[in-house]
């Protein structure tokens, strides 16, 4: 196999096989002449072939070289398509949002982060709660907000705040089955996404239990669980700040008018692996430092 030890001979070749003059070619690469034939001369030694001719219109390529310069221009346009795709992975960044975080949360401050990175291609991704369990999360987004507990092995998880539990569920419902004591959900139908670990610590934290024969009902995701909550369907829980406006409009209660602490938490997670991008650090670095804002607003905000 041919070993060609100066790749720039092949940029110069390119050129020349284009341009048809040595003149033009050293004019676009910004060269000399002299420097173009000599790469020329010096490819041509290393093949064992002449790569061009010359003719009353300037140079022309021979076989070999028209062979040659078919290979060498679609070899550069692979690897301009290359540097093209990882400029752009570079000035993308990719984040997974739950559905009701996302809504909640991030959507009135998207105008903010756009005006923080107004040269980054921020998608915002939607999963449910899946992040961590992908099995090529790095292909799907660089980092995330992920519900849980923490400690996933795979990941680098910073928990953004503490949170309350809240058991919400219709004002019907409630009328319906008189509940007044954290017991009575032993009698309600549990609307969840996940699993009942919530549940079994909320039941745990009030004295009580859920029942073996307990009846639940799983749910795509939290904005479906909220209406169907709403709907009188169940009795769910939530972090508590998510389910303010329901409350405050009366198409939710609280029929036990109390939140709970919980060991569950949004974290933000990224992949281990490949280190992110430095616009994705940046990007990361803003979503922490929102989170952080909002533990001084809560902590500053006057008790009632």
């Amino acid at each position: 196999m041919v070993r060609i030890r100066n790749l720039n001979s092949i940029h110069v070749f390119d050129s020349v096989a284009r341009f048809g003059s040595v003149t033009k070619a050293a004019q676009h690469c910004g060269s000399t002449q002299s420097s173009v034939s000599y790469h020329i001369k010096k490819l041509e030694t290393d093949l064992g072939v002449a790569l061009f001719r010359r003719s009353s219109h300037g140079l022309e390529l021979t076989e070999d070289g028209a062979r040659l310069a078919s290979h060498v221009g679609a070899g550069l346009q692979q690897i301009g398509a290359g540097i093209a795709l990882v400029a752009r992975r570079t000035a993308e960044v990719r984040v997974a949002l739950l559905p009701m975080f996302a809504s909640r949360f991030v959507s009135a401050r998207i105008g903010d982060l756009r005006q923080a990175f107004p040269d980054v291609d921020v998608t915002l991704l939607n999963h449910n709660n899946t992040f961590v369990k992908l099995p090529d999360p790095h292909a799907f987004a660089d980092f995330g907000i992920q519900w849980g507990t923490g400690g996933w092995p795979k990941f680098e998880a910073e928990k953004l705040w503490d949170e309350r539990l809240v058991a919400v569920c219709s004002p019907g419902y409630q009328a319906m089955l008189g509940l007044s004591e954290p017991q009575d959900v032993q009698r309600c139908t549990l609307l969840h996404v996940d699993d009942k670990r919530m549940w079994a610590e909320w039941m745990k934290d009030c004295g009580s239990a859920l029942r073996p024969d307990q009846p639940n009902m799983m749910l795509e995701d939290r904005h479906f669980q909220l209406s169907s909550t709403i709907n009188g369907l169940g009795i769910s829980l939530f972090a508590e700040w998510l389910v303010q406006g329901e409350l405050k409009a009366g198409s939710l209660v609280n029929p036990f008018g109390k939140s709970y602490p919980t060991q569950f938490s949004y974290y933000l997670v990224a992949p281990n692996g490949p280190p992110l991008s430095a616009r994705a650090r940046q990007v990361r670095e803003w979503f922490l430092g929102l989170a952080a804002g909002r533990e001084q607003q809560i902590a500053s905000a006057p008790s009632s």
